[in-house]
């Protein structure tokens, strides 16, 4: 499911400062993954336009890239482990882990075409690739004490449909591969049941906590507070 865990050491509790070394890596590693988001997307929608839209094409471009760039997000797991941003551990360890079961246990550990070429990994990729677009971009410039207010309302409300786009892409790649999850292991099926059963549970507490935080940066007394 689409992240919301934050890469910076803003607060408005005031906060313990970050150290200008952590900092720098920071804005770094934040800028490297809006790049490598970027590149993802930039190709996924050229191959769209270059054949048609025939989706079936997608996978073969951007697939390797996308498996390694998001394996890259374990780094925010330590970065939460090191303290280097506010993030709980568990949240982002879970957040994370929930695409990687794409990436890896989905993607990779079972490499059909009613996988890999279904419309739905396309659909996934590219509402992945626009939230961490803006997602890595938000937190970088927020490191250096930017914040265009454009990008602020696209963080907090591109989420209404990108959500329900990424989550219902990802349940759906997972349901393409149940069939072929006895070649794995046979216990390897019910656990992709399981997942596909997490999902409305998990979707629900994300996109109500995502709106809740809409409220919080964009409600009236935000609106108010930039008159």
């Amino acid at each position: 499911m689409a992240k919301s865990t934050s890469q910076t050491a803003s607060s408005k509790r005031a906060p313990k400062p970050i150290h200008p070394v952590v900092n720098a890596y920071l804005i770094v590693y934040n800028w490297a993954s809006f790049a490598a988001w970027f590149y993802v997307l930039f190709q996924t929608v050229n191959v769209l336009l270059a054949t048609g839209n025939d989706y079936t094409k997608v996978y073969d471009v951007v697939g390797d890239h996308l498996v390694w760039i998001q394996t890259a997000a374990l780094l925010e797991v330590l970065h939460s482990l090191l303290g280097f941003v506010k993030s709980p551990v568990g949240t982002t360890a879970m957040q994370v882990a929930s695409r990687l079961l794409l990436v890896w246990g989905i993607c990779t550990l079972i490499p059909v075409p009613e996988v890999r070429t279904h419309w739905s990994f396309t659909t996934m990729t590219i509402a992945w690739s626009i939230t961490e677009c803006i997602r890595y971009s938000y937190y970088a410039l927020n490191l250096v004490n930017l914040g265009p207010s454009w990008l602020v309302w696209c963080r907090y409300t591109f989420f209404f449909i990108l959500y329900p786009v990424g989550a219902g892409s990802e349940a759906l790649e997972i349901y393409q591969a149940i069939p072929f999850a006895h070649n794995v292991h046979p216990a390897y099926y019910y656990y992709l049941w399981a997942m596909i059963a997490i999902y409305p549970p998990g979707f629900f507490v994300m996109y109500t906590h995502m709106i809740g935080q809409r409220k919080r940066y964009l409600g009236p007394a935000k609106s108010k507070k930039a008159e």
